[in-house]
């Protein structure tokens, strides 16, 4: 029986274009997020009057979810917090559609990205973005479906310590887990449990395994974004 016939909608990944329009709309954002917390800076203020009409130039409006816009129509300094907060995280979400393109190189799970460095893999408010679909290539879907993997593991024992805080040999539970093997090559571990700054996650410290959750988190939505979850970047499901 088809997909269709249970009911679910087949997942449709979206097109290189897309990702490039998804990538602009993020990098505009980030830039706002970073930005709000300047109202009264006058390079600030030049940034933020560009932004809207270099979406327009790149004609990534229509790639514009409703709080996006709403986010960036705001003055500047008047942005809710959380949606300052949900915003600057967007960067690591970015950061994925960057690498998708074979623009960025992802940092390691506990590594922030430098907003700045991703927000230029796009050519963020220069006005040869326009063209950027036209020279950048979508890596393989199988090479997104490995960096899928390997998120959605990272992000399922964040999760998972959450709820435990305590040491686990993840190592040989990523190969012999209930509902399937987990992809961890390429993941640093500590004591054969992921790694947090270079200790095992059960003696890292509360910020940085919190720091750890928000990056993974993130690079899971947008990794399970490019797979076709969801047509909207913001409902896409990030269970473990």
């Amino acid at each position: 029986m088809s997909e269709a016939d249970h009911g679910e909608v087949p997942m449709v990944p979206p097109t290189l274009d897309r990702v490039v329009l998804r990538a602009f709309c993020l990098s505009a954002v980030v830039c706002r997020s970073f930005i709000d917390e300047h109202p009264m800076d006058d390079q600030c203020r030049t940034l933020n009057a560009r932004i809207i009409p270099w979406l327009a130039e790149v004609r990534a409006e229509s790639e514009l979810e409703l709080w996006e816009a709403a986010a960036l129509a705001e003055p500047l300094g008047h942005l809710p917090i959380q949606t300052r907060v949900n915003s600057s995280w967007a960067s690591e979400g970015l950061a994925v559609l960057c690498w998708a393109i074979e623009r960025f190189e992802l940092p390691a799970h506990d590594c922030c990205v430098d907003p700045k460095a991703v927000t230029n893999a796009v050519e963020f408010l220069q006005p040869v973005a326009a063209t950027l679909a036209r020279r950048v290539t979508l890596r393989s879907c199988n090479e997104i479906q490995t960096g899928a993997d390997r998120a959605f593991a990272v992000h399922w024992r964040l999760r998972q310590f959450s709820l435990t805080c305590t040491h686990m040999d993840f190592a040989d539970f990523a190969r012999n887990a209930w509902f399937g093997p987990l992809n961890i090559e390429g993941v640093t571990l500590a004591d054969s449990d992921l790694s947090i700054g270079g200790v095992p996650i059960a003696r890292a410290g509360p910020a940085a395994v919190q720091t750890a959750a928000s990056i993974a988190v993130e690079r899971h939505r947008a990794f399970n974004w490019l797979l076709g979850y969801s047509e909207t970047y913001s409902e896409v499901d990030t269970s473990t």
